[in-house]
Formats: structure tokens, C-alpha cells, sequence
């Protein structure tokens, strides 16, 4: 079976079958928390990863400095909203009232009202210049520590 098939039939099984290819494959239970969505493409990349390479060392350090470097630099172009999925809700618990926003394509949408970003909303809700994705819990100083690590090491 070629590799499109075997990521056709990957993509195609019920979730019960998809956990117990990867009880297969790596020899043990996936991780509770793996939703399917999550289970199905990284049994993809594993066959993908089988079929034509792993990444090397060397790139795999490359990638997690080239991740840091973009942390560090803040880039500019990377509007928050495109970090996150539309449809996404935020919620956060301000002197007691609860604050909804949700991500839309561009943009986002708080009390029925559009705005380009969380800091305004930010703003809008406590009156003082925060950070939206820091207000929202979207930047924390231990998320930044996060690294890019290759599976199983």
C-alpha cells in the first residue's frame, strides 16, 4: 500500500482503531488528552517520517532557535489573531464579571461589538494599557519556555 492510501486509511478509521494503531506502533497507550483530530495526524507523520526521513538533529535545533528568535523579535507581523482559530472563545474573570471574546476570521467579536485586537478589548475592560494576550492568558512567562522536541525524546 503506497503512502497515500495508508494516510486514506489512517484518516478513515473510527478512533478506537486509530488508538490501537498507535498502541502498534509505538507500544503503548496514546496520551488521554490526544483528541482524534491530534491522534490522526500524528500517526500521519509517523508514516510520513517512516516513508521519507526524520528530521536530523541538526534541523530539529534549527527550528527550535529559529522558534526562539521569532519569540524574542515579537514579530510584528503576526497579528494575534492568526495565532488562534476562528470560532475559538477566550473567557476571563475581571473584579468578578465574566468577559467573553470570541476569535473571528479577522478579528475578534466582545459584546456584540468587532475589534481588530485583544488589546483594545483589554483596555476597553479594565481601563488601563495591558497586554491583551497576556490579559487573556494567551503569553505567560512559562508558556515562552515551551520548546520544538522531536516525539518520544
Amino acid at each position: 500500500m503506497n503512502l497515500e492510501a495508508q494516510l486514506a486509511a489512517i484518516e478513515a478509521m473510527p478512533v478506537r482503531e486509530r488508538r490501537a494503531e498507535w498502541q502498534h506502533r509505538f507500544g503503548a497507550l496514546p496520551p488521554p488528552a490526544l483528541g482524534s483530530g491530534l491522534l490522526t495526524r500524528a500517526l500521519a507523520y509517523e508514516l510520513q517520517a517512516r516513508a521519507m526521513g526524520r528530521l536530523s538533529k541538526a534541523e530539529l535545533k534549527r527550528i527550535t532557535q529559529v522558534h526562539k528568535d521569532e519569540q524574542a523579535r515579537g514579530d510584528p507581523r503576526r497579528r494575534e489573531a492568526d495565532q488562534l482559530r476562528p470560532g475559538t472563545w477566550l473567557s476571563r474573570t475581571w473584579h468578578g464579571e465574566a468577559h467573553q471574546v470570541i476569535v473571528l476570521d479577522s478579528g475578534f467579536e466582545y459584546r456584540g461589538e468587532r475589534y481588530a485586537s485583544l488589546t483594545v478589548i483589554a483596555k476597553r475592560i479594565t481601563g488601563a494599557g495591558w497586554s491583551g494576550p497576556r490579559f487573556f492568558g494567551l503569553k505567560s512567562p512559562r508558556i515562552s519556555k515551551l520548546e520544538v522536541r522531536e516525539h518520544g525524546r
